[in-house]
């Protein structure tokens, strides 16, 4: 994965009669910007947002190399320990290819008093990108047929035990028509035939 990372800086000075900038209590970069895509690039414009508390050597005269110099104006000073703000603007241009959410993200801030009792400061924004997160497809299943099965046999066997079933029933059925056959008993057998099917005698006429 490629990291994008770009490192800024900056030199603050103040009204000579603070003194000239001693060290830094705390200080806090805040990026705010905008994003706008095109074909040949991303760019983000906005600001780098400064807040910082510094501390002011007040026996220690400032002198300006340059009429050009950042001079912070608006210091809100007490007992040689000052408050200031500043905005400092931010124009980035990005690769194209990048997608998902962009955020900046201020590590590695570092001050530095200058031998013109100026304020150095530094800071490295590394870019953070969120990839759009795709949600998973949730496949429904239709609910399985309902298998049959039986208590305490299978299919096969359960065919198999009406066979034995059905034949046991046809013997027994044969041994009894066997029994009635062997009988000597003429009534017996008129009653009973083994071939249960009526037969005319012969010469028996139909009148």
């Amino acid at each position: 994965m490629t990291t994008h990372q770009w490192t800024l800086q900056e030199s603050f000075y103040f009204p000579a009669e603070y003194g000239a900038f001693a060290e830094s209590a705390e200080v806090k970069v805040t990026p705010g910007f905008t994003e706008e895509r095109t074909e040949e690039a991303i760019r983000l414009q906005g600001i780098y947002h400064i807040a910082a508390n510094v501390v002011f050597d007040a026996d220690k005269q400032v002198e300006l190399a340059t009429d050009d110099a950042l001079v912070i104006n608006d210091v809100e000073v007490e007992n040689n320990k000052g408050y200031f703000e500043y905005a400092v603007p931010l124009n980035v241009d990005l690769p194209v290819e990048l997608d998902g959410d962009l955020q900046l993200e201020v590590q590695d801030i570092k001050t530095a008093t200058q031998e013109d009792g100026g304020l150095k400061l530094e800071w490295t924004v590394h870019l953070k990108q969120d990839k759009p997160v795709q949600e998973a497809v949730v496949i429904e299943e239709e609910p399985a047929a309902p298998e049959f099965v039986a208590a305490s046999t299978s299919h096969m066997e359960f065919l198999a035990n009406a066979d034995r079933a059905i034949e046991q029933v046809t013997n027994e059925m044969e041994d009894f028509l066997l029994y009635i056959a062997e009988m000597d008993d003429d009534v017996t057998r008129k009653i009973f035939h083994s071939n249960n099917v009526f037969v005319e005698a012969e010469g028996q006429s139909s009148e």
